[in-house]
C-alpha cells in the first residue's frame, strides 16, 4: 500500500509537471510576440515594393525600418518569467519569514492591512502580546507598539504583486490573475462574498511551502496572498479565520474575515 501512494504520488507530480509546461506554453513564455512578425512582414514588402516598383529610396529605408523595429519584438518574450518560476520564488520568500516568526516567537493570526502612502503595499501585522487588530496602519518598523500592543509587521509573500493601485474592484479577476496565470498556485479560484467574509476555493492547489509557524501565522501560501488580494481590493483588515482542504489534496477552502 505504500509502494502504491508512494507511486500515485509520483505520477500526480509528473501530471502537475505537464500542467505548468501547458500554461507556461499557452500563456507565451519564451515566445516571441506575433504583433513583432507581423510588422517584419510588413516592413519586408513595403521595402520590397519601394525599391523594385516605386523606386523611392525613403520608402525602402521606412520599410526596412518598420522590420527591424518588428524584429526587435518579435524576439522580446510575451512572458519572460514562467509561472513555475514566480511560484518557487514565492515559496523561497516564506523561508526567511519563517526564520522571523521563530526568532519572535510569533503565534497569534496575522491582520493583513491595506497599504498605506506612496508604496500602497499589504503588510501583514502579527499581534505579539493580547490578539487584537491594530488600531491604525501606518506604523513603520518590524516590531512597533500600537495602544501598548505590540506587533511583528512583515511583508508577505507576493506583497509586491498586491498593491493596492494595481487592483481592480473586481476581487475574482484580481484573484485568477495572480493565483492562478501569473504564479500558477493553483490551478483555478472561486470567490463568493456575503458582506463580513469572503470565502475562497481553490482548485489542485500546487505550492509545497507555508508549514509549521509560517501557515499558523499567515496561512497557506495561496491562502496569504488572497488574503492579501481582498485587504487590497477592500480597503479593508483581513484576518484568514480557516483553512479546509478535501482529503485528497485537490480542494482548499479559505474564509478571510473582513474587519
Amino acid at each position: 500500500m505504500e509502494r502504491d501512494r508512494v507511486r500515485e504520488l509520483r505520477m500526480e507530480r509528473e501530471r502537475e509537471n505537464e500542467r505548468d509546461k501547458d500554461r507556461d506554453r499557452n500563456s507565451g513564455s519564451g515566445r516571441g510576440n506575433p504583433y513583432g512578425y507581423g510588422l517584419v512582414a510588413f516592413g519586408a514588402g513595403l521595402a520590397a515594393f519601394s525599391w523594385y516598383l516605386l523606386q523611392s529610396t525613403p520608402m525602402t529605408a521606412l520599410g526596412i525600418g518598420v522590420a527591424v523595429v518588428g524584429a526587435s519584438i518579435a524576439i522580446t518574450p510575451t512572458s519572460p518569467v514562467p509561472s513555475k518560476t514566480v511560484r518557487k520564488l514565492l515559496e523561497g520568500a516564506t523561508l526567511n519569514i519563517e526564520a522571523v516568526l521563530e526568532d519572535t516567537g510569533a503565534k497569534n493570526r496575522a491582520y493583513y492591512v491595506p497599504g498605506v502612502g506612496d508604496e500602497g503595499i499589504v503588510r501583514a501585522f502579527v499581534p505579539l502580546g493580547e490578539d487584537r487588530a491594530p488600531a491604525r496602519w501606518d506604523a513603520q518598523g518590524l516590531v512597533v507598539t500600537l495602544d501598548g500592543n505590540e506587533y511583528l509587521v512583515v511583508y508577505p509573500p507576493g506583497a509586491l504583486l498586491v498593491k493596492n493601485e494595481e487592483l481592480s474592484g473586481d476581487l475574482e479577476s484580481a484573484m485568477i490573475g495572480h493565483l492562478v496565470e501569473e504564479s500558477g498556485l493553483v490551478e483555478s479560484v472561486k470567490v463568493f462574498e456575503d458582506g463580513s467574509s469572503v470565502v475562497v476555493e481553490f482548485r489542485n492547489p500546487r505550492a509545497r511551502a507555508g508549514s509549521g509557524r509560517v501557515r499558523r501565522v499567515l496561512g497557506s501560501l495561496e491562502a496569504g496572498i488572497a488574503a492579501a488580494l481582498v485587504a487590497g481590493t477592500k480597503g479593508k483588515v483581513g484576518r484568514i479565520a480557516s483553512e479546509e482542504e478535501s482529503g485528497d489534496g485537490k480542494m482548499k477552502r479559505a474564509v478571510i474575515e473582513l474587519l
